[in-house]
């Protein structure tokens, strides 16, 4: 197929929809968690507190430039079943307050002080993947509807 059922940018534009993210440790051992993000530029940013200095999974895996993936979905049978599942190579951004604000306003209903000083902080890191090869798939009315596969960028939903 040669193109998405549904408008992928338009998808992934939509507030509060968070990504599952998963990775791989130093140590070989799977790391999964839900995340807060924002689609620019091509790329999937995220923000993610250090944690006093201790390595964690997704900024160890930027640091070095390692493979993530993504997966970016609704379930809301069945009218709304929808998936973008990507992989690519991660990596760390400079801090862009202003880009770090936009993740949190697509979840927080209240911009606040402390929201400001949280995007500030120098205990969290900007990060982002570059989307390579993935997916995007949805089952309105739960019908089998063609799947959108790429495996190079240029092929895909992200590319200008």
């Amino acid at each position: 197929m040669n193109e998405p059922v549904f408008a992928v940018q338009s998808f992934l534009d939509e507030p509060r929809l968070p990504a599952s993210v998963a990775t791989t440790t130093g140590r070989g051992n799977t790391a999964l968690a839900m995340m807060w993000f924002v689609a620019e530029e091509g790329r999937l940013w995220f923000h993610t507190p250090a944690f006093d200095g201790r390595p964690t999974p997704f900024l160890d895996a930027a640091r070095e430039n390692r493979q993530v993936a993504v997966m970016v979905a609704t379930f809301d049978p069945p009218d709304d079943v929808r998936q973008v599942r990507i992989t690519g190579p991660a990596r760390l951004e400079a801090k862009d307050v202003a880009r770090v604000r936009r993740i949190y306003e697509r979840y927080v209903p209240e911009w606040s002080p402390d929201w400001a000083d949280h995007a500030a902080s120098p205990d969290a890191l900007l990060w982002s993947m570059s989307p390579d090869r993935g997916m995007a798939v949805a089952y309105p009315g739960l019908e089998n509807r063609p799947v959108f596969r790429w495996s190079n960028p240029a092929e895909g939903p992200f590319s200008a």
